[in-house]
């Protein structure tokens, strides 16, 4: 499926089913009328987190999709790879790169013409980049969990000790970032 056909798909409310799209319930509101509460973001994404069902990148990517009202057999599994820091190869956190999709949506769903479009989903995604480099100190999975993914001690501690000591409180934070880039967007 194109880009276009997802967000074609997405935003207007349907959810995918493999190559088919099935109308989903009607929002009672749209995006560009919702009003996304930092707070409530912050707890959904944790709700998808903490339990160890989802990846951070996941956990930001639902939530956020939740909060927009967008349903799509596609998320959370688009936001697979974003996790670890690209693949678990500790470059940018995947909270902040499933945040970049989320604001792209929130985006989409208001703005038809595409230069527009572009402008104000990468100042949205590069305002959130900026403060979550100023608060966390970096934007780097590697230097946020001072852990290297790659291996098999590495991805043993992340789930054992550095999600529920380090992560959670990445995914909070960036959730609430993501809900005021989102009114912003």
């Amino acid at each position: 499926m194109k880009r276009r056909d997802f967000l074609k798909v997405t935003v207007s409310g349907s959810v995918v089913a493999g190559s088919f799209a099935q109308k989903a319930p009607a929002r009672e509101r749209q995006p560009s009328d919702t009003k996304i509460d930092a707070e409530a973001l912050a707890r959904e994404s944790l709700r998808h987190f903490l339990p160890g069902k989802k990846l951070c990148s996941e956990a930001i990517l639902a939530a956020g999709c939740e909060a927009l009202g967008i349903k799509s057999e596609l998320v959370p599994d688009i936001a697979l790879g974003l996790a670890g820091g690209l693949g678990r190869q500790g470059k940018t956190c995947g909270c902040v790169t499933a945040s970049a999709m989320v604001l792209g949506l929130a985006v989409a769903a208001r703005e038809s013409d595409r230069q527009k479009k572009m402008e104000r989903t990468l100042e949205a995604a590069a305002r959130l980049c900026r403060r979550f480099e100023k608060t966390h100190g970096t934007t780097v999975c590697r230097k946020i969990c001072g852990l290297d993914l790659t291996t098999p001690e590495g991805q043993e501690r992340m789930k054992t000790v550095v999600k529920a000591t380090k992560c959670h409180k990445i995914v909070e934070a960036t959730a609430k970032m993501l809900a005021e880039e989102i009114q912003k967007a």
